[in-house]
């Protein structure tokens, strides 16, 4: 199996597996349908029931853009077979033939400068790659190589990311190798982590063009002199950019931090 076969065929045993989970999460069945009894409700059930609602609906959502992401690469792994068979279809029916040497030279020139062309046209191609939590506050795409992220550190406690630059961007852009820049405590480069779309958070570019948080929103920012981002909530901004944060967990009652405002990333919803 091709690493191009291999990509495509992860990216959609791990669609499928998202939908089977989303549903067990929340089914995909009709919550309510029988309107007759609304009138029925107190005030207390019908906002249960609204909100319950509003997240059948955004699972739903979720479970079709799975869907499209499944169908799509399934829809390239089909052509990449038929194209490889064709391929070895017309390798066996050449090597059949018993070409002059004239005619061997010129085949292999010829298929030479195929390869050259095909080269040059993967060298131009730029894979791009997507985090999976959408906001309006900031981007979640594209993400390039060489694009920092946060990424949420595995098997802890807290609720940590820590920054790190994208290395390598796998199949269809939802797997990612990237890099903590820091080096370690005995001076090592920085560790390599293997991530998918979900535990990542784009970190828009400088100079990008991005709107203020509310008062009171939950956000992840990054702590100054550190590579990590924490918990917080915005209680306001200035007239340099800047976002005016209150962290969780501060030993300081009510002290405020002033952080850059595109090191500030929403909170993933669950």
């Amino acid at each position: 199996m091709t690493p191009e076969i291999e990509g495509n065929w992860d990216i959609v045993v791990t669609s499928l597996q998202d939908i089977c989970n989303s549903n067990e999460s929340l089914t995909f069945d009709n919550i309510y349908n029988n309107s007759s009894e609304l009138s029925k409700l107190s005030l207390d059930e019908l906002d249960k029931l609204q909100k319950d609602i509003i997240d059948h609906k955004s699972n739903i959502g979720t479970a079709k853009r799975l869907i499209n992401t499944s169908t799509e690469n399934l829809t390239k792994l089909i052509d990449i077979i038929t194209r490889e068979t064709k391929v070895k279809q017309a390798h066996k029916t050449a090597t059949k033939k018993k070409p002059s040497k004239t005619t061997k030279t010129t085949n292999k020139t010829t298929e030479s400068k195929k390869i050259d062309k095909r080269s040059s046209k993967s060298k131009q191609t730029k894979k791009i790659g997507r985090s999976f939590w959408t906001s309006k506050y900031n981007p979640s795409e594209p993400i390039f190589i060489g694009s920092e992220v946060a990424y949420k550190l595995k098997n802890r406690h807290t609720e940590e990311w820590i920054q790190c630059v994208v290395v390598k961007i796998i199949g269809d852009g939802i797997k990612f190798e990237i890099k903590d820049p820091e080096p370690d405590e005995n001076n090592n480069p920085g560790q390599v982590f293997k991530a998918n779309y979900k535990e990542i958070l784009l970190i828009p570019p400088k100079g990008s063009d991005l709107i203020n948080y509310g008062y009171g929103c939950k956000v992840l920012a990054r702590y100054p002199d550190t590579s990590t981002f924490y918990p917080a909530i915005v209680v306001g901004h200035k007239k340099d950019g800047s976002v005016r944060l209150k962290f969780d967990g501060e030993e300081e009652v009510n002290k405020e931090t002033e952080v850059e405002r595109r090191l500030v990333l929403p909170t993933p919803e669950k």
